[in-house]
């Protein structure tokens, strides 16, 4: 069963503990916090024991089972945590989580944490069968359609409220990184004497905390958030982001929509296309709308841009590196070219073949 990381309380509350749950993902504060939801609720329904297994990197998966297979001395129940970090299991591994979550006469409970979960893990089958027996809670990425929502409803359950304009500030100011939004919400709780902040109170305490993820910058760039997307750059700069990930990433991209493009201006199908081109289904409206959005030729200029981006991050060439990058991500998300050499929409569509 599925189950989303703000719904994991209500969940525990109305069904109770459950056999096994399964918590990942890339977003640490819902993993975190969703992973103690559990922890204590299995202390207050009589779980007087843990056993925690690490084993995110060279896991000894017989002695794991072996260990969890040994009755204890001092709890009729346990709760058995497997924290697999970034670890793929492999046939061992698989086989001793499922002895441990299908065993009909156990009595224990099972916790098994994890990163981010590629699509193979997610079909594998001691993915399912948690997901049948037990509760499997994805702890993803806000969108930023998300964010501030999210923001509003836990100032609240800490007696905070705040105006409009302090939540887009601390929306702005923490965005990308819940864990520093919940710090500065905590801050912001033992500054309000009335529960009631304004903007100004909010900018006073708050910290520029933003974080920025390399491919959410891409994504805003493609889904033509200008305004933004020189925030982000602007924040991974300030971060100490290598260059050459930014660079990378938008060239690679670039191939894409213009391939793309390029088949649909030929009069392929462009379903054909991005199936080809192993578009993943959630990034097809976007894409979809980018292509609506800019022509073949602007966007063979981009890439061409992209070319010489990268060798200036090389060392070839003249030119501010972040500078460049800046004008490129905001050239594709719609905005005006700022970069030196042609513009985009006058290079050769020859950048197809290299």
């Amino acid at each position: 069963m599925q189950v989303k990381p703000d719904r994991v309380g209500e969940q525990l509350g109305r069904k109770g503990l459950q056999r096994c749950y399964l918590v990942y993902g890339p977003e640490p504060l819902q993993a975190m916090e969703c992973a103690d939801a559990i922890r204590v609720a299995a202390r207050a329904a009589g779980v007087a024991e843990r056993l925690v297994f690490d084993a995110s990197t060279s896991p000894d998966w017989a002695a794991i089972k072996g260990a969890a297979g040994n009755l204890s001395l001092f709890a009729e129940q346990r709760l058995l945590e497997i924290r697999l970090g970034g670890k793929k299991l492999d046939k061992a591994g698989s086989e001793c989580v499922q002895a441990l979550v299908c065993d009909p006469h156990s009595t224990d409970f099972v916790l098994v944490t994890a990163e981010a979960l590629d699509r193979t893990q997610q079909a594998s089958a001691w993915f399912k069968a948690i997901d049948k027996i037990g509760v499997v809670i994805a702890c993803r990425d806000l969108e930023f359609g998300l964010y501030k929502t999210w923001l509003s409803a836990r100032a609240a359950v800490r007696g905070l409220k705040l105006s409009t304009e302090a939540v887009d500030y601390l929306a702005l100011r923490a965005e990308g990184n819940l864990l520093a939004a919940a710090q500065e919400l905590d801050k912001l709780t033992l500054l309000a004497a009335t529960g009631e902040l304004d903007l100004t109170q909010t900018m006073v305490a708050v910290a520029d905390s933003a974080r920025y993820d390399v491919f959410q910058c891409l994504d805003t760039a493609v889904a033509g958030g200008a305004a933004r997307v020189v925030r982000m750059v602007r924040g991974l700069h300030e971060e100490g982001t290598e260059p050459i990930v930014l660079g990378w990433s938008i060239t690679r991209e670039l191939r894409t929509l213009v391939r793309l493009a390029a088949a649909q201006a030929s009069g392929a199908s462009l379903e054909t296309a991005l199936a080809e081109m192993n578009v993943w289904s959630t990034r097809q409206p976007m894409v979809r709308r980018a292509l609506q959005r800019l022509s073949l030729g602007h966007l063979a200029g981009l890439l061409d841009a992209s070319i010489r981006l990268d060798q200036l991050i090389k060392g070839y060439g003249i030119g501010n590196v972040w500078d460049e990058i800046e004008s490129l991500y905001l050239a594709l998300a719609g905005g005006p070219w700022l970069g030196h050499g042609m513009a985009p929409g006058a290079a050769r569509l020859g950048v197809l073949e290299r």
